[in-house]
């Protein structure tokens, strides 16, 4: 396979015997059925995928799922045209066009990064500050600003496919189809409950997939194959792969997008593209993971830096090997996994830096006896390199010498955040967990629970029920979220990669006087991309509570909002678009008043005359002739096109004695009268007319 270098000979869930051609930027790549654009590039040994929004700094491969802060691609071409993709989740098919984005005149040579060499004139709210004045060329300014802002470029053709939407009620609904996602749902749907599982990645199994664990001695994937299988089977059980559940509404409505067709070549004309879901269930299980959290170090968003986990989900899901000589930065015994993986896929790894001071784990005592050095409370200084990472700079966080280790991977992982998105959407609070270093849903408003990693629960234990998972003893995880600067050396240290936010800029924003968290987010855009910060609101945060002298709890979170993930304009839309976007609704006098020369005017849902012109006349006059011949004669109004309630029973004259300010309880049989409200400080209200159709109607 001398086209795709960086592909490993065997492991992964892709289908080898089938290979795809794609193209990135022009230049045609190969994968296979299984692959992500992301590990397609990779294999193909790219690695520099995309800009940074604002200094427009080289930006490589970070994660492997929704939380990707770099790899924004545009997909397809014409009217198919979509620009912020993720490259992490958008399914490699034959032909498939990508292009990277905000950045010209191409992908090395990129003229905005001019930018980085101006940066000390750029920092958080700049232009809040530089374009002030004259203040008679605001308009000129914001035209260069506009053209300047923005990631992608979305196509102005029409879209030519089309969105559905559907509703559904379930007893029981579980977002996520991890191990603890299925073991819920299996649970649910074994005492006769209606169930419906959701799952946004392509197939079931979670984190399980990235992994090589086993679950009562045989291969965890044997048991997700078997539980995934049976609920499929299921009467009252719906299983939708592929469907993102994006927003937790009142009375326990989640909506969820279905991509059933963004995966193939060639769309079926008879299937939606994308289906958006609102389902109402008695009880929502949320089962949505943990994002894994970076740790903050200067020049950390080199190409090459990537976080440990997604390392070994290129290598265990997808068979490519993300680097050949790696360095690790971590607090927890989990990033060793990646380092055990690295080294069974045949790359070196030069170091593994450890904040905490002393470290004997199961996992690092694995690493340790393969021959690589643990470096017991080292951090990052810097990294080299500028397309990709070089070498990494590293020495005690107490201080101390300086050593250099040659690499073109560095694995990071600085702990775990359970993704509590759609547990805050829903009301439910979240309390910070001080040992853990993360934020855990806690009291629900509505009847939802969240369980595994969602709720803090990271072992494989805890994720199961009648089963035994591979379980080794970890470490405690030491909470750390930026690493010191060396003396002389001041490389910018990102925050939000996405944003170009850093930690100098929620400095600024605190000598500044924005310290509240929402203040923080809008002034320095933090958490404000298409990521909606899901590596790094967490890590600005602790930094602002550093700044502040308090703990994270007291410097509060900001709001989750919808949507979780990116939702194409379409799926919105439906099928509510050209003549079906607001249907032209005509009363039962369409026909005579376009024969007396009405012109015609919107009022709520319908179509209505607004005057009628006579030779010579415009609108006031016309209105005025109008008026003139009601006060001197008699008129008509059209009142089909209002809303009409019917009011049945022994005190329905009653009921509209106490609505209107005129009596109806002697109105005959056959007649109608009209009515006024009054509001209460007896002003006109509403009016309308009532028709007595019997004595209690």
């Amino acid at each position: 396979m001398t086209g795709q270098p960086w592909r490993l000979e065997n492991g992964g869930h892709i289908d080898r015997s089938c290979s795809l051609s794609f193209a990135f930027d022009g230049k045609i790549m190969e994968g296979h059925p299984g692959d992500t654009l992301a590990s397609a590039l990779l294999a193909n040994g790219t690695h520099l995928v995309g800009r940074s929004f604002k200094y427009h700094r080289p930006r490589g491969i970070f994660s492997a799922g929704v939380e990707e802060p770099n790899a924004l691609v545009e997909l397809r071409t014409g009217n198919r045209q979509e620009p912020n993709s993720l490259a992490t989740t958008t399914e490699l098919f034959d032909g498939l066009e990508a292009s990277s984005q905000n950045r010209w005149p191409n992908l090395r040579f990129d003229f905005s990064q001019a930018n980085g060499a101006l940066s000390r004139f750029l920092p958080a709210g700049f232009y809040y500050k530089t374009f002030m004045w004259p203040a008679n060329l605001w308009l000129t300014y914001e035209h260069f600003i506009r053209k300047a802002a923005g990631m992608g470029i979305a196509s102005r053709e029409s879209d030519p496919d089309r969105y559905e939407s559907r509703s559904a009620h379930c007893d029981v609904l579980v977002v996520g189809g991890g191990p603890a996602g299925l073991t819920a749902a299996m649970t649910a749907a074994e005492i006769g409950e209606r169930v419906i599982v959701l799952e946004q990645a392509p197939h079931f199994g979670g984190w399980l997939r990235r992994e090589k664990r086993t679950i009562d001695g045989s291969p965890a994937m044997d048991w997700v194959d078997a539980v995934s299988t049976r609920l499929s089977a299921m009467a009252d059980v719906r299983v939708l792969t592929r469907t993102s559940a994006f927003g937790y509404y009142d009375h326990n409505m989640i909506t969820a997008v279905e991509r059933v067709q963004d995966h193939v070549p060639k769309s079926d004309p008879f299937l939606p593209r994308q289906r958006l879901w609102s389902i109402r269930a008695k009880r929502v299980v949320l089962a949505t993971g943990a994002v894994e959290q970076p740790i903050v170090f200067p020049e950390n968003d080199r190409p090459g830096v990537m976080l440990a986990g997604a390392a070994r989900t290129y290598i265990n899901e997808y068979g490519v090997l993300p680097g050949r000589m790696a360095v690790l930065q971590t607090n927890n015994d989990n990033a060793y996994r990646s380092a055990i993986d690295l080294l069974d896929a045949g790359a070196r790894v030069t170091a593994v830096l450890d904040v905490r001071d002393h470290v004997d784990g199961h996992l690092p005592n694995q690493v340790r006896d393969r021959g690589v050095p643990i470096l017991q409370g080292y951090g990052v200084v810097e990294t080299k390199g500028y397309f990709a990472i070089r070498q990494v700079l590293a020495r005690p966080l107490v201080g101390g010498p300086v050593r250099r280790y040659d690499c073109d991977l560095l694995c990071v992982s600085g702990g775990w955040a359970p993704q509590v998105h759609l547990h805050s959407q829903s009301g439910g609070k979240v309390v910070f967990d001080a040992e853990k270093g993360c934020f855990l849903p806690s009291e629900a408003r509505q009847n939802c629970v969240s369980i595994g990693s969602a709720a803090g629960l990271f072992t494989l234990k805890d994720c199961l029920k009648g089963a035994n998972g591979d379980d080794v003893p970890e470490q405690a995880i030491k909470p750390t979220w930026s690493l010191p600067n060396a003396p002389g050396r001041h490389g910018k240290c990102f925050v939000d990669f996405q944003d170009d936010v850093t930690a100098e800029d929620v400095a600024l924003a605190h000598r500044e006087g924005y310290v509240s968290v929402e203040h923080l987010k809008r002034y320095t855009t933090l958490g404000m991309g298409t990521d909606q910060g899901k590596t790094s609101n967490v890590t600005g945060l602790a930094i602002m509570a550093k700044l502040k002298g308090q703990n994270i709890p007291a410097v509060g979170t900001t709001k989750f909002r919808p949507p979780y993930t990116a939702v194409s304009m379409g799926a919105m839309a439906g099928r509510a678009v050209g003549h079906h976007f607001q249907p032209l609704r005509r009363s039962p006098m369409d026909n005579w008043h376009h024969d007396n020369g009405c012109k015609w005017v919107d009022a709520g849902l319908w179509r209505r005359p607004h005057f009628y012109t006579r030779p010579g006349e415009d609108v006031n006059s016309a209105a005025l002739r109008e008026g003139r011949t009601v006060r001197a004669g008699v008129g008509i109004v059209d009142v089909s096109t209002l809303g009409k309630i019917d009011i049945q029973g022994p005190d329905a004259a009653e009921l509209l004695n106490r609505i209107y300010v005129n009596g109806w309880k002697k109105l005959a049989v056959g007649k109608a009268r009209y009515g006024v409200m009054l509001r209460e400080d007896g002003m006109a209200y509403d009016d309308g007319t009532t028709s007595r159709l019997s004595e209690n109607h």
